[in-house]
Protein backbone atom coordinates (compact mmCIF):
# COMPACT_ATOMS: atom_id res chain seq x y z
CA UNK A 1 0.00 0.00 0.00
CA UNK A 2 1.27 3.45 -0.90
CA UNK A 3 2.13 5.52 2.18
CA UNK A 4 1.95 9.27 2.72
CA UNK A 5 5.24 11.08 2.87
CA UNK A 6 6.26 14.47 4.13
CA UNK A 7 7.57 15.12 0.64
CA UNK A 8 4.06 14.80 -0.73
CA UNK A 9 0.91 16.85 -0.31
CA UNK A 10 -2.73 15.93 -0.53
CA UNK A 11 -2.96 19.03 -2.69
CA UNK A 12 -2.27 17.63 -6.19
CA UNK A 13 -0.63 20.86 -7.30
CA UNK A 14 2.15 20.30 -4.76
CA UNK A 15 2.98 16.80 -5.93
CA UNK A 16 5.00 17.94 -8.94
CA UNK A 17 8.37 16.25 -8.48
CA UNK A 18 9.73 17.85 -11.62
CA UNK A 19 8.87 21.29 -10.25
CA UNK A 20 10.87 21.10 -7.08
CA UNK A 21 13.91 19.15 -8.19
CA UNK A 22 17.28 20.50 -7.06
CA UNK A 23 18.56 23.25 -9.32
CA UNK A 24 22.21 24.14 -9.64
CA UNK A 25 23.73 27.26 -11.10
CA UNK A 26 20.53 29.29 -10.82
CA UNK A 27 18.89 31.40 -8.16
CA UNK A 28 16.67 29.26 -5.95
CA UNK A 29 13.37 30.02 -4.25
CA UNK A 30 13.09 31.09 -0.62
CA UNK A 31 10.37 31.10 2.01
CA UNK A 32 10.48 34.89 2.08
CA UNK A 33 10.10 34.94 -1.69
CA UNK A 34 6.99 32.76 -1.46
CA UNK A 35 5.57 35.06 1.22
CA UNK A 36 6.21 38.08 -1.03
CA UNK A 37 4.61 36.45 -4.06
CA UNK A 38 1.61 35.35 -2.01
CA UNK A 39 1.16 38.90 -0.74
CA UNK A 40 1.35 40.27 -4.29
CA UNK A 41 -1.21 37.76 -5.53
CA UNK A 42 -3.48 38.57 -2.60
CA UNK A 43 -3.37 42.26 -3.47
CA UNK A 44 -4.24 41.42 -7.09
CA UNK A 45 -7.13 39.27 -5.85
CA UNK A 46 -8.39 42.12 -3.66
CA UNK A 47 -8.32 44.41 -6.71
CA UNK A 48 -10.27 41.78 -8.64
CA UNK A 49 -12.72 41.59 -5.76
CA UNK A 50 -13.25 45.35 -5.90
CA UNK A 51 -13.95 45.05 -9.63
CA UNK A 52 -16.45 42.26 -8.97
CA UNK A 53 -18.23 44.27 -6.30
CA UNK A 54 -18.37 47.34 -8.57
CA UNK A 55 -19.98 45.51 -11.50
CA UNK A 56 -22.34 43.39 -9.40
CA UNK A 57 -25.03 46.09 -9.00
CA UNK A 58 -25.43 46.30 -12.78
CA UNK A 59 -26.19 42.57 -12.88
CA UNK A 60 -29.38 40.88 -11.82
CA UNK A 61 -29.32 37.89 -9.48
CA UNK A 62 -29.60 35.53 -12.46
CA UNK A 63 -26.76 37.25 -14.31
CA UNK A 64 -24.59 37.25 -11.19
CA UNK A 65 -25.11 33.51 -10.80
CA UNK A 66 -24.11 33.01 -14.43
CA UNK A 67 -20.97 35.10 -14.03
CA UNK A 68 -20.07 33.26 -10.83
CA UNK A 69 -20.38 29.89 -12.57
CA UNK A 70 -18.33 31.04 -15.58
CA UNK A 71 -15.55 32.57 -13.49
CA UNK A 72 -15.51 29.46 -11.28
CA UNK A 73 -14.97 27.26 -14.35
CA UNK A 74 -12.26 29.61 -15.70
CA UNK A 75 -10.36 29.60 -12.41
CA UNK A 76 -10.65 25.82 -12.26
CA UNK A 77 -9.16 25.63 -15.74
CA UNK A 78 -6.29 27.94 -14.73
CA UNK A 79 -5.69 25.78 -11.64
CA UNK A 80 -5.20 22.63 -13.69
CA UNK A 81 -3.15 24.54 -16.27
CA UNK A 82 -0.77 25.63 -13.50
CA UNK A 83 -0.51 22.04 -12.28
CA UNK A 84 0.35 20.88 -15.81
CA UNK A 85 2.86 23.68 -16.41
CA UNK A 86 4.09 25.01 -13.03
CA UNK A 87 6.75 27.22 -14.63
CA UNK A 88 3.94 29.12 -16.37
CA UNK A 89 2.63 30.23 -12.97
CA UNK A 90 4.55 33.48 -13.45
CA UNK A 91 1.74 34.40 -15.85
CA UNK A 92 -1.06 32.09 -14.76
CA UNK A 93 -0.96 33.04 -11.06
CA UNK A 94 -1.69 36.78 -11.56
CA UNK A 95 -4.39 35.96 -14.12
CA UNK A 96 -5.94 33.50 -11.69
CA UNK A 97 -5.74 36.04 -8.88
CA UNK A 98 -7.62 38.76 -10.77
CA UNK A 99 -10.34 36.39 -12.02
CA UNK A 100 -10.68 34.60 -8.68
CA UNK A 101 -10.92 37.98 -6.96
CA UNK A 102 -13.69 39.04 -9.36
CA UNK A 103 -15.48 35.75 -8.67
CA UNK A 104 -15.24 36.25 -4.91
CA UNK A 105 -16.42 39.86 -5.21
CA UNK A 106 -19.51 38.90 -7.17
CA UNK A 107 -20.18 35.91 -4.92
CA UNK A 108 -19.98 38.15 -1.86
CA UNK A 109 -22.34 40.63 -3.51
CA UNK A 110 -24.80 37.79 -4.15
CA UNK A 111 -24.72 36.92 -0.47
CA UNK A 112 -25.14 40.59 0.47
CA UNK A 113 -28.14 40.86 -1.84
CA UNK A 114 -29.65 37.66 -0.48
CA UNK A 115 -29.30 38.88 3.10
CA UNK A 116 -30.73 42.29 2.21
CA UNK A 117 -33.73 40.61 0.58
CA UNK A 118 -34.34 38.86 3.89
CA UNK A 119 -33.95 42.13 5.84
CA UNK A 120 -30.67 41.00 7.39
CA UNK A 121 -27.87 43.53 7.94
CA UNK A 122 -24.21 42.71 8.59
CA UNK A 123 -22.12 45.23 10.48
CA UNK A 124 -19.31 46.42 8.20
CA UNK A 125 -20.53 44.16 5.41
CA UNK A 126 -20.01 40.47 4.69
CA UNK A 127 -16.79 41.05 2.74
CA UNK A 128 -15.02 42.91 5.55
CA UNK A 129 -15.93 40.39 8.23
CA UNK A 130 -15.01 37.41 6.02
CA UNK A 131 -11.70 39.03 5.04
CA UNK A 132 -10.77 39.72 8.66
CA UNK A 133 -11.56 36.12 9.64
CA UNK A 134 -9.52 34.81 6.69
CA UNK A 135 -6.47 36.88 7.65
CA UNK A 136 -6.86 35.78 11.27
CA UNK A 137 -6.92 32.13 10.19
CA UNK A 138 -3.84 32.61 7.99
CA UNK A 139 -1.94 34.26 10.84
CA UNK A 140 -3.03 31.55 13.28
CA UNK A 141 -1.95 28.73 10.97
CA UNK A 142 1.41 30.42 10.39
CA UNK A 143 1.97 30.74 14.13
CA UNK A 144 0.92 27.15 14.79
CA UNK A 145 3.24 25.92 12.04
CA UNK A 146 6.29 28.07 12.76
CA UNK A 147 6.12 27.29 16.49
CA UNK A 148 5.83 23.57 15.57
CA UNK A 149 2.61 23.19 17.57
CA UNK A 150 1.00 21.57 14.52
CA UNK A 151 3.12 19.69 11.99
CA UNK A 152 2.07 17.91 8.79
CA UNK A 153 2.85 14.37 9.90
CA UNK A 154 1.84 11.40 7.77
CA UNK A 155 -1.24 10.71 9.87
CA UNK A 156 -2.17 14.42 9.80
CA UNK A 157 -1.91 14.49 6.00
CA UNK A 158 -3.90 11.27 5.66
CA UNK A 159 -6.79 12.49 7.83
CA UNK A 160 -6.98 16.01 6.38
CA UNK A 161 -6.51 14.73 2.83
CA UNK A 162 -9.29 12.19 3.19
CA UNK A 163 -11.66 14.84 4.55
CA UNK A 164 -10.72 17.21 1.74
CA UNK A 165 -11.42 14.58 -0.93
CA UNK A 166 -14.81 13.90 0.64
CA UNK A 167 -15.68 17.60 0.59
CA UNK A 168 -14.62 17.92 -3.04
CA UNK A 169 -16.83 14.97 -3.99
CA UNK A 170 -19.81 16.63 -2.29
CA UNK A 171 -19.09 19.84 -4.24
CA UNK A 172 -18.86 17.92 -7.51
CA UNK A 173 -22.21 16.25 -6.83
CA UNK A 174 -24.07 19.31 -5.54
CA UNK A 175 -23.06 21.73 -8.32
CA UNK A 176 -24.59 19.77 -11.23
CA UNK A 177 -27.70 19.17 -9.15
CA UNK A 178 -27.96 22.91 -8.43
CA UNK A 179 -27.79 23.66 -12.17
CA UNK A 180 -30.84 21.42 -12.61
CA UNK A 181 -32.71 23.15 -9.81
CA UNK A 182 -32.02 20.53 -7.14
CA UNK A 183 -30.57 22.08 -4.00
CA UNK A 184 -28.53 19.95 -1.62
CA UNK A 185 -29.53 21.04 1.91
CA UNK A 186 -27.06 22.43 4.47
CA UNK A 187 -24.10 22.73 2.06
CA UNK A 188 -24.78 26.42 1.44
CA UNK A 189 -26.28 29.19 3.53
CA UNK A 190 -28.84 29.58 0.73
CA UNK A 191 -30.16 26.06 1.33
CA UNK A 192 -30.02 25.94 5.12
CA UNK A 193 -32.92 26.72 7.49
CA UNK A 194 -32.43 29.90 9.49
CA UNK A 195 -33.57 28.35 12.76
CA UNK A 196 -34.00 25.08 14.57
CA UNK A 197 -31.94 21.93 14.19
CA UNK A 198 -31.38 22.52 10.47
CA UNK A 199 -29.43 25.70 11.20
CA UNK A 200 -27.15 23.87 13.61
CA UNK A 201 -26.50 21.12 11.08
CA UNK A 202 -25.61 23.69 8.42
CA UNK A 203 -23.37 25.60 10.81
CA UNK A 204 -21.62 22.39 11.83
CA UNK A 205 -20.92 21.49 8.20
CA UNK A 206 -19.71 25.04 7.51
CA UNK A 207 -17.30 24.97 10.46
CA UNK A 208 -16.05 21.49 9.57
CA UNK A 209 -15.19 22.55 6.00
CA UNK A 210 -13.59 25.76 7.29
CA UNK A 211 -11.40 23.78 9.69
CA UNK A 212 -10.27 21.38 6.94
CA UNK A 213 -9.53 24.30 4.60
CA UNK A 214 -7.48 25.96 7.34
CA UNK A 215 -5.53 22.77 8.10
CA UNK A 216 -4.68 22.46 4.41
CA UNK A 217 -2.51 25.55 4.93
CA UNK A 218 -0.42 23.59 7.46
CA UNK A 219 0.18 20.86 4.90
CA UNK A 220 1.04 23.39 2.20
CA UNK A 221 3.44 25.27 4.49
CA UNK A 222 5.27 22.05 5.28
CA UNK A 223 5.55 20.87 1.70
CA UNK A 224 6.62 24.26 0.39
CA UNK A 225 9.26 24.62 3.09
CA UNK A 226 10.72 21.19 2.36
CA UNK A 227 10.75 21.64 -1.38
CA UNK A 228 12.33 25.07 -1.13
CA UNK A 229 15.07 23.59 1.02
CA UNK A 230 15.68 21.06 -1.74
CA UNK A 231 16.56 23.91 -4.13
CA UNK A 232 13.47 24.77 -6.17
CA UNK A 233 14.01 27.35 -8.94
CA UNK A 234 13.16 30.98 -8.17
CA UNK A 235 10.17 31.05 -10.50
CA UNK A 236 8.48 28.41 -8.39
CA UNK A 237 7.79 31.10 -5.79
CA UNK A 238 4.90 32.12 -8.03
CA UNK A 239 3.63 28.55 -8.15
CA UNK A 240 3.79 28.20 -4.36
CA UNK A 241 2.08 31.57 -3.91
CA UNK A 242 -0.58 30.46 -6.35
CA UNK A 243 -1.31 27.31 -4.35
CA UNK A 244 -1.56 29.25 -1.11
CA UNK A 245 -3.96 31.70 -2.77
CA UNK A 246 -6.19 28.79 -3.80
CA UNK A 247 -6.38 27.68 -0.17
CA UNK A 248 -7.04 31.23 1.03
CA UNK A 249 -9.84 31.65 -1.50
CA UNK A 250 -11.48 28.46 -0.23
CA UNK A 251 -11.18 29.73 3.34
CA UNK A 252 -12.67 33.10 2.38
CA UNK A 253 -15.68 31.46 0.73
CA UNK A 254 -16.35 29.47 3.87
CA UNK A 255 -15.97 32.62 5.97
CA UNK A 256 -18.56 34.38 3.80
CA UNK A 257 -20.90 31.43 4.41
CA UNK A 258 -20.16 31.59 8.14
CA UNK A 259 -20.90 35.31 8.39
CA UNK A 260 -24.13 34.89 6.41
CA UNK A 261 -25.34 32.02 8.62
CA UNK A 262 -24.58 33.91 11.81
CA UNK A 263 -26.26 37.06 10.50
CA UNK A 264 -29.41 35.18 9.61
CA UNK A 265 -29.46 33.48 13.00
CA UNK A 266 -29.22 36.82 14.76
Amino acid sequence: MRRFSLTESTNPALRQSEVFGTVTGTETASVQGVVNKTAMLTVIAVIGGAIGVSIAPSLGQGAMLGVVLVTALVTLGLYFAAIAKPMASVVLAPVYAIIEGCFLGIFTSMVDGWLAANDVAVSGGVALQAFVITIAILASMLILYTTRIIQPTRKFQAVVGTCMLGIVLVYLISLPLYLFGIQVPFISAFTTPTSGGGWWIGMGINLFILIIASLMLIIDFGIIEQKIKSGAPKRMEWFCGFILLVSLAWIYIQCVELVARLAQRD
